[in-house]
């Protein structure tokens, strides 16, 4: 039953009692999952009636073979219990246009022609095919062909673009093997832009985000949309300096240059890394991994395990695009963060100037603010000073609170 309060706040919006659904990639690991999570949480208490669709690139995991769902399901606890399964069977894959004009493009680096290709051969539950929308929030371009195909031809889609893939494309390419001749960026690009242009409009997580596709799509409708951002209470019995990190590309290069480039500088240093990835770092750079093989704590099931006992957080984020979802749940905890600039990308320049905050964007003024900090020498900060101004600033641009207006405000324009 909805509270007086709740009530009145339905009553008032266009989303209430609207059919919405929300498709997204089947990935647990990053911080994108907190995003649309966010999105579910927030169309949930706006009084929509939310259709939440998790979409699978691997063959097979089609929505009645749960073997191929176990570990997604296992992670996502917010949502599994209502979430449809949507994936691509085996048969789709043994045709000759996939062979040809898919997976070899892929062989040579061609991710968004794989992406779109598999999930757009995805089998979905009977009751989201049959299932007519008011809206539908679609998550990363290569989601846009099962989008395309709810949609029916006339129902609004809100496509939310985080960052501009080709990049973490061309990143990864740089990283991995591949074919030659290797694909281009202006390739990559073109090839999202596509996907792009069949959105009703656009939602984009930063500012530099929104200006960078208003220049590549000006006939396209942007809106800027930071994402819910769930809180982090501080710990408690603070112990660590903890460093999160999921096993994609920017996350080993933020990693490698922590430990190639500023470890080397303080003496006894101790972080506590969190996250898969000690996965992708141990073949990255195996010899380095082993020497700092301690500091690497591994995956846990929920950010607040990782955040138990931390002390102070670091963030020497070296390469990356789009809003970074764990600096901003860094400064909900209030606890002292030392950062490189780059770790707030998107965010205004007041987020580089919060007390507690320390920006150190050369490997030795880092390595003197973590030395610092581990010695005990920061310890003078209260907590209040530190919280006053890094909560606030999350409050205003990052709490459910906040994301529920501006999500209500954007979407009511499409209903």
């Amino acid at each position: 039953m909805l509270t007086t309060k709740s009530a009145i706040m339905h009553s008032n919006n266009k989303l209430h009692g609207k059919n919405i659904a929300v498709l997204f990639p089947a990935w647990t690991n990053c911080g994108s999952y907190h995003v649309w999570a966010g999105q579910i949480s927030a169309y949930k208490e706006l009084g929509a009636n939310v259709f939440p669709v998790a979409l699978s690139m691997t063959p097979n995991a089609t929505p009645e073979n749960k073997s191929k769902w176990k570990e997604f399901l296992s992670s996502a606890s917010e949502i599994r219990d209502f979430c449809y399964l949507g994936g691509p069977p085996y048969y789709s894959l043994i045709n000759y246009y996939y062979l040809r004009h898919v997976l070899w493009p892929y062989f040579h680096g061609n991710h968004p022609r794989i992406r779109t290709w598999l999930i757009s051969q995805a089998i979905l539950p009977s009751r989201i095919e049959n299932q007519n929308f008011d809206l539908i929030h679609c998550n990363l371009f290569f989601a846009m062909p099962v989008a395309r195909r709810l949609a029916l031809g006339n129902t609004p889609i809100l496509l939310e673009t985080i960052d501009i893939q080709a990049r973490q494309f061309e990143i990864m390419n740089r990283l991995s093997w591949c074919l030659k001749p290797k694909i281009s960026y202006e390739e990559l690009l073109a090839e999202e832009l596509e996907q792009l242009e069949y959105a009703t409009a656009l939602l984009h997580l930063n500012s530099e985000e929104k200006s960078a596709f208003e220049k590549l799509l000006p006939t396209s409708k942007h809106f800027l949309l930071y994402p819910r951002v769930n809180k982090v209470e501080a710990p408690s019995n603070p112990e660590e300096t903890i460093m999160i990190a999921a096993n994609n590309p920017a996350n080993i290069e933020s990693v490698n240059w922590l430990l190639t480039q500023v470890a080397p500088k303080v003496p006894k240093f101790d972080v506590s890394i969190y996250g898969n990835v000690d996965k992708g770092f141990s073949k990255y750079s195996p010899g380095l991994y082993d020497h700092y093989r301690s500091c690497f704590k591994g995956e846990v099931k929920s950010v607040e395990i990782a955040y138990k006992k931390a002390k102070a957080i670091i963030l020497p984020t070296f390469s990356g695009h789009g809003i970074s979802i764990k600096a901003a749940e860094a400064l909900s905890t209030g606890l002292p963060i030392i950062a490189t600039s780059k770790a707030f990308r998107g965010m205004s320049d007041q987020s580089l100037k919060l007390n507690g905050l320390t920006i150190a964007d050369c490997a030795d003024s880092f390595a003197e603010a973590l030395r610092q900090c581990l010695s005990n020498e920061t310890t003078s900060i209260s907590r209040e000073a530190i919280s006053g101004s890094t909560i606030e600033y999350y409050n205003n641009n990052f709490s459910h609170h906040k994301y529920c207006a501006n999500l209500e405000e954007i979407a009511g324009q499409f209903l």
